[in-house]
C-alpha cells in the first residue's frame, strides 16, 4: 500500500503505508527525508513557495530523539529544465544548515534522475519511495489516494 501526497501537503509513512511518493512534478519540487535507522520516509510536495512544505515536514519529524534525515530535492519536469527562483538550491541550503541537538540532515548519497518515472500525458515526474528498504520504486501500482 502507497501513500501519495498531494501539492502542498507534506506526509510520512508507517506500518500500514510503508511506501509514500508524490505525482504530477511538473513545476513543483519532491522533498523526501529518510531516516535510515528508524526506516522512516517524510514526503513534501512543494511549489516554489517551499517554505510552509519545509515546516509541515519537520513537524512531521519526533525530536525526542537522536534523528539524521538524508534529504533530497526532485525538481519537476519543467522545474529541471528552468528554476527562476532557485528553489531547489534555497531547499537544499535550508536542510544543508538546520539543525537541532537532536536532529540533523544530510544530502541523499544517491542521485534521483533514475527513479522519477515521467508522465507523458501530464508532462510530469513522480516517485515512489519504500521507508523499509530505504528504495526507490518503479512501479505506478497501488496508489493510495489521501
Amino acid at each position: 500500500m502507497k501513500k501519495i501526497v498531494n501539492m502542498n501537503e507534506a506526509d510520512i509513512s508507517n506500518e500500514e503505508y510503508p511506501i509514500i511518493g508524490t505525482c504530477a512534478l511538473a513545476t513543483c519540487f519532491g522533498i523526501l527525508l529518510y531516516e535510515e535507522n528508524k526506516r522512516i520516509a517524510i514526503v513534501g510536495h512543494s511549489t516554489a513557495d517551499w517554505v510552509p512544505i519545509v515546516l509541515k515536514m519537520l513537524d512531521l519529524i519526533d525530536d525526542s530523539e537522536m534523528s539524521i534525515f538524508k534529504y533530497l530535492v526532485i525538481p519537476g519536469y519543467y522545474s529541471k529544465i528552468e528554476d527562476v527562483y532557485n528553489t531547489k538550491k534555497k531547499i537544499e541550503l535550508f536542510f544543508e544548515m538546520f539543525k537541532t541537538d537532536k536532529v540533523s540532515f544530510k544530502p541523499y548519497d544517491k542521485e534521483y534522475e533514475e527513479y522519477i518515472i515521467f508522465d507523458e500525458k501530464t508532462c510530469s515526474y513522480e516517485f515512489d519511495f519504500d521507508s523499509r528498504t530505504g528504495k526507490f520504486l518503479l512501479s505506478k501500482n497501488n496508489y493510495i489516494k489521501k
